[in-house]
């Protein structure tokens, strides 16, 4: 800004000068031949060359203020190594839930909604933050759906499918194809804060 406004000064006290004296020398146009005229004109010039000055210094700090920070890719980092996108994308996703969920897949995605929510686990980019959230409310409609509609069987979470007499099967069928619409939603906002990392270098 400094240099602009050096620009600024500088040119408010010589351009009209020289459109003055060169006027005694060579032909220019009759609003350069007067004084007040040149005194109009320079400034008409130099506010244009200034938007410009503006506008250029504008475009550099968006670009200086979208360069991540060394402070929020390490917590993007630490989120994405917590979620673990590979798994949630084989075990969760691509995971018919009427076959049931492994419980450290569950377990991973709840301790990632737990961490992301953490005021430490904010970034300074405040587009990265939406993006963020966005994917966890999608993950939290799973999670809290999810939550009363499978059981603990060992190492896995199963559907209520076994008990027929309490749970019809037809019930337990549209709960689960639910709980995969829900998983796939969750990953389209994924993959739009993926896109966005990888675009932006946090990644």
């Amino acid at each position: 800004m400094r240099k602009i406004l050096d620009k600024w000064y500088f040119s408010m006290l010589i351009i009209p000068i020289v459109l003055t004296y060169l006027t005694d020398y060579i032909k220019l146009p009759i609003i350069f031949a007067n004084w007040e005229y040149s005194i109009i004109a320079s400034m008409t010039i130099l506010i244009g060359i200034l938007l410009f000055e503006l506008k250029t210094l504008s475009n550099r700090l968006k670009i200086v203020s979208e360069k991540p920070k060394k402070a929020d890719k390490k917590i993007i980092r630490e989120l994405l190594e917590t979620l673990n996108i590979d798994k949630f994308q084989e075990e969760i996703l691509r995971q018919d839930a009427w076959n049931g969920y492994y419980r450290d897949d569950i377990h991973r995605i709840i301790e990632f909604q737990e961490k992301a929510k953490l005021i430490g686990y904010k970034t300074s980019n405040e587009k990265v933050n939406n993006l963020i959230n966005q994917f966890l409310a999608k993950l939290d409609d799973f999670t809290q759906y999810s939550s009363v509609r499978v059981s603990g069987q060992g190492d896995w979470l199963m559907p209520f499918k076994n008990n027929t007499d309490i749970h019809p099967h037809e019930k337990i069928k549209k709960e689960t194809e639910e709980m995969n619409a829900l998983t796939k939603k969750s990953f389209i906002e994924l993959e739009n804060l993926m896109k966005y990392l990888r675009d932006k270098d946090y990644i």
